[in-house]
């Protein structure tokens, strides 16, 4: 062989390797795959016969504050940057609250520890008028599959621990910072008594969370990168009109309504607090409320009640 053709076949089999050991999972065995899946399945789908006064379909609209804790998260000191989450908290928010008090409908904020901490004026605007509900985001966004083994449920009870004491209530519901779970994150929030999860995607409707073989108690509340803006907007994202944005989740929604089960929308007060996604988010809340049969409610109230329709315990 030739010392080009040698030096060739070296960076094939050093390529095929590399290539390999980004692909795990070619070499596991039929039982590691199926113990894999298995951590968090799709049990009984849980749409009511009926949702309450004859409605068709539940809204949930959320909200992830993610002001500054992801930053943090990461060791950002840049004071730029870190402006440009703190928007959220200093103006978004503000612009959502009144949007949501102008219609009249309740919204589920999801809130790190970290944030509540950062902006207590934040928290209290969202409780101020009693209708919207607080939710675990982690306790500074961390990446749960990343976390050493331990960190992930001291992080967790940390947040819990903040949240409750700074609302007044301990909250039912929980999603997972970035919407990633590790391998233990599903028995941390069965352990720790939620109600609800909001974090899976395998449904575009309520279920119960079934895991290695047994029924969890737990419901999703699925949720899904189409009905969210993050892809789309901002520094990273490639959509450069929100009225495009919009036209998606209108589609979402009459879907949904077709169906008779949920819609939830999943938006950001960093991002979509601005005037020109705000203007859209004001119209199509509008628009919602214009059909006969919705049902506006948090994601409490929709977990609690297509649980007892269920007979959940």
């Amino acid at each position: 062989m030739s010392y080009p053709t040698a030096v060739a076949a070296l960076a094939l089999a050093a390529a095929a390797h590399a290539q390999q050991a980004n692909q795990p999972g070619t070499q596991w065995s039929d039982d590691q795959l199926r113990l894999t899946v298995e951590v968090a399945r799709v049990g009984r789908k849980l749409t009511p016969k009926s949702w309450p006064n004859g409605a068709r379909v539940a809204v949930c609209l959320s909200f992830d504050t993610d002001t500054e804790a992801p930053l943090l998260r990461d060791g950002t000191t840049s004071p730029t940057t870190l402006s440009a989450s703190d928007f959220g908290a200093e103006s978004g928010i503000r612009r959502i609250l009144e949007m949501l008090d102008r219609h009249q409908v309740p919204a589920t904020f999801f809130v790190t520890g970290v944030d509540a901490m950062l902006h207590p004026d934040m928290l209290a605007a969202i409780l101020k008028n009693g209708k919207n509900e607080v939710g675990v985001h982690g306790w500074i966004h961390e990446f749960p599959p990343r976390l050493a083994e331990g960190e992930e449920e001291r992080l967790l009870d940390r947040a819990i621990a903040y949240l409750t004491k700074a609302t007044g209530k301990r909250p039912v519901g929980y999603r997972a910072p970035s919407w990633a779970f590790s391998g233990v994150t599903l028995d941390l929030i069965r352990k720790k008594g939620f109600l609800y999860d909001s974090s899976l995607q395998a449904l575009d409707e309520p279920y119960e969370i079934r895991s290695r073989g047994e029924d969890t108690g737990i419901v999703e509340l699925a949720i899904d990168w189409t009905l969210t803006e993050t892809p789309y907007l901002g520094q990273n994202g490639h959509m450069p009109s929100p009225e495009l944005l919009y036209q998606l989740y209108k589609g979402e929604f009459d879907g949904a309504y077709r169906e008779g089960t949920t819609f939830i929308l999943t938006l950001h007060p960093y991002l979509s607090g601005h005037r020109a996604p705000m203007e859209h988010l004001d119209s199509f809340v509008a628009y919602m409320k214009s059909k006969p049969g919705v049902w506006f409610a948090t994601c409490a109230q929709v977990a609690q009640y297509v649980k007892e329709a269920a007979g959940m315990r």
